[in-house]
């Protein structure tokens, strides 16, 4: 693999690429691709191509695709091809903690979701009858029936299913099941009661009514026979029923017969005596006034009372039963997923002993705030489970450990990392093994790290591309990993294989990169190259600041090159308009330790600022890419613009006088306290704030916020600025 020949045409927001990387010259190709100009494209174009799948355009779908990727003159293999996309947070919703490659586990997952969503859709179902939120429900279930709720599917369907006729349909599980009821039933003086008015029922049953018998034929499956034979047009096809040799032929008739048998029951003297014993109990406290009035609509559930355990399942059931399509679909789902998971779980076990080394890798050179490690090793060799990482979370003396369901329905930013990480270093020691050579596209890998372990990537990444079969191309937005990896990467990377993007309105280019660090170039060219000499302004400042101090002449000199301000007669500082680039070589001289001598010393630095500007006006055409210095020279002068402008309308005669002191921000301020109804003219200055503040300092030499800056952006403002300009008088 020495050279790779892309050309893309309308592929998810690219119109045209065409590039061909050199290996031979760079084993490893960088991109840097400011946001929305290729990078998150280019990356699932060629992803497609490892999966085998045509590229489109997602919004315009109906423009013609092009996709070609050649190596050495060949199309190039899909099994040649390794995307590593950027991390995202949705990628972890409702994912599993098993140890599996990221296809095994992407379907593991996907199986999962699809489950979750029958569950979620079945609990919605019965909710009503709990009346507990949704959350709870399953909870409930599977502290009733001391098992997972998926044992609970699996094995109380045919219990389920043998309720032809569901009863207690309309008892509500939180009436009866919550602290202070549960605990109140459980009290042994009330115990004693509820004994006593069984006791007296059942002797009912069976000797004062001709319906009802103990153990056979209760009021419950009264009640359901009733509704069976309701509910079936048994009496609308004329046919009749037979109770004690007296004929019934009609619902009503059956219905008045039933509710007589219950009344000759319920309202006999001595079990009434017995109620109101119960009822005095509950109506003697107050939290149980709402349990009495349901206890007195429905008297039929005191005898469950003795056996609360059995009662809630007895509920349970009745609910499910209630609802057999819902349930019949969510045991389906739960069938199916079980045989795939189980298919699953045998392919990831082949991969275990490599996932050991993962993580011994990633134990050596990554750092994260707990400790991990395979949870059920002996599982996976005793049992049908595949592996599954358990966290530990250390606390001083405490410690806990979090794995499997704890966190499946939600990993948090640190887990999602490490299964992140885990999966790239198992996708790149297993192609290890792959005799042939490979190509990783790597998406913005380290986007979501810390620095500390941004730089473990990198020097993983490092060893990987050591290999000699493995051809890396690393896209990033972020310049400053752009210019960390650049510069880790020195051994196998070298400015042949460094690139910028370029996104035009018809195409994109990958322009080549910058040979060197910027400072050294601005160091070395200022004397000859006038961009440079400005861009040395904030940076050589910058040097002064963290060598000498802020109170330093030659610091305060140049700060108000960076500003407009008026002569600080006390520090013998010109104002910002009078300074010549020979009073400035001076001040650079004597920090670089250089004698450069300029060829027109009187120009004034101000107007070079400015007509630079201009210059980088007019050629945008030709110029489509601004490089660093371009860019520093366009924020000086609008910051230049913006702040006359500003200085010229403000009336605060305290703030004009001690504007040697007040920054863009102050300045801009002062601007919004005298007008506050100037909107559009806020709104640039807001911009000019927002652009130019970091940009102009550096940042501490870190210039990447100017480098991701689009020079579309710096451009339009400059214009906004000149156009509000030409109002003044």
């Amino acid at each position: 693999m020495n050279q790779l020949a892309i050309h893309f045409e309308n592929c998810y927001g690219i119109k045209k690429l065409q590039h061909t990387f050199d290996f031979t010259k760079s084993k490893v190709q960088i991109i840097y691709a400011p946001n929305g100009a290729m990078k998150s494209s280019f990356a699932k174009t060629l992803e497609d191509i490892s999966f085998d799948k045509v590229s489109e355009d997602r919004i315009f779908s109906e423009r013609v695709n092009h996709r070609s990727a050649l190596v050495d003159g060949r199309d190039i293999l899909k099994e040649e091809v390794f995307v590593i996309n950027r991390m995202q947070d949705a990628d972890f919703k409702e994912a599993s903690t098993i140890l599996a490659n990221e296809t095994l586990k992407k379907e593991y997952d996907e199986i999962n979701i699809k489950l979750s969503d029958t569950k979620k859709e079945f609990i919605k179902t019965v909710q009503p009858y709990f009346g507990l939120k949704e959350n709870a429900i399953e909870q409930t279930i599977t502290e009733t029936f001391k098992t997972d709720i998926y044992a609970f599917v699996e094995g109380r369907k045919e219990e389920i299913n043998a309720i032809t006729t569901p009863n207690l349909t309309n008892i509500v599980f939180n009436e009866i099941f919550n602290d202070k009821v549960s605990k109140f039933l459980q009290e042994k003086s009330f115990n004693t009661k509820i004994k006593e008015y069984i006791t007296i029922y059942d002797k009912l049953v069976n000797e004062n009514t001709t319906l009802f018998k103990k153990g056979q034929f209760n009021h419950n499956n009264a009640d359901n026979v009733t509704k069976s034979l309701k509910d079936n047009g048994f009496f609308k096809a004329e046919h009749k029923v037979k109770i004690k040799n007296v004929e019934i032929g009609n619902i009503e008739e059956l219905e008045n017969v039933i509710k007589e048998e219950k009344e000759k029951v319920l309202n006999d003297p001595e079990l009434t005596s017995k109620f109101n014993e119960i009822d005095k109990a509950l109506n003697s406290n107050n939290e149980l006034r709402n349990f009495r009035s349901y206890v007195e609509n429905n008297q039929e559930i005191i005898k469950e009372f003795i056996d609360l355990e059995n009662f809630k399942k007895k509920l349970i059931l009745n609910y499910i039963a209630d609802h057999k399509s819902e349930f019949d679909l969510f045991a389906k789902q739960y069938a199916e997923t079980k045989t795939k998971r189980n298919a699953i779980t045998i392919e990831a076990k082949k991969e275990q002993a490599e996932w050991l080394k993962v993580l011994d890798i990633f134990k050596n050179r990554f750092t994260v705030p707990f400790k991990i490690k395979i949870k059920n090793q002996e599982d996976v060799i005793l049992k049908n489970e595949p592996a599954s990482l358990i966290f530990t979370y250390e606390d001083g003396a405490s410690k806990k450990d979090l794995g499997g369901t704890e966190i499946s329905k939600s990993l948090s930013t640190g887990e999602q990392r490490v299964f992140y990480l885990l999966n790239i270093i198992f996708q790149f020691e297993t192609r290890k093994k792959i005799g042939a050579d490979q190509l990783f596209v790597v998406d913005d890998i380290a986007d979501s790290f810390d620095y500390k372990n941004k730089y473990a990537i990198i020097e993983y990444l490092k060893d990987i591309a050591d290999d000699p079969r493995f051809k890396m191309i690393i896209l990033t937005h972020n310049f400053d990993f752009y210019k960390t990896i650049k510069k880790r990467l020195e051994s196998v990377n070298n400015w042949e294989g460094n690139f910028k993007a370029v996104k035009s309105a018809t195409e994109v280019n990958l322009v080549a990169g910058e040979k060197q660090d910027v400072f050294p170039l601005l160091r070395k060219n200022f004397s000859t190259c006038e961009k440079s000499f400005i861009s040395c302004i904030p940076f050589v400042r910058n040097l002064i600041e963290y060598t000498v101090g802020t109170k330093n002449a030659n610091y305060l000199t140049l700060t108000s090159l960076l500003h407009i301000k008026p002569a600080n007669v006390a520090e013998s500082i010109k104002e910002t308009k009078a300074h010549t680039t020979g009073d400035i070589v001076t001040i650079f001289n004597s920090v670089f330790g250089t004698s450069v001598v300029l060829a027109d010393p009187a120009k004034k630095v101000y107007d070079l600022a400015i007509s630079i500007a201009e210059e980088i006006e007019t050629s945008k055409g030709i110029e489509p890419v601004l490089d660093l210095k371009s860019k520093l020279c366009l924020s000086i002068a609008i910051r230049f613009k913006a702040e006359e402008y500003i200085i010229h309308k403000v009336t605060d005669a305290t703030f004009l006088t001690n504007i040697w002191s007040k920054e863009t921000g102050k300045i801009v301020g002062q601007y919004k306290t005298e007008f506050p109804g100037n909107k559009k003219e806020i709104e640039i200055f807001d911009r000019v704030n927002l652009m130019t503040a970091e940009n102009l300092h550096l940042n501490s030499f870190m210039y990447e916020p100017l480098m991701d800056l689009s020079e579309d952006h710096l451009l339009t403002l400059y214009k906004d600025i000149k156009e509000l300009e030409s109002t003044l008088a």
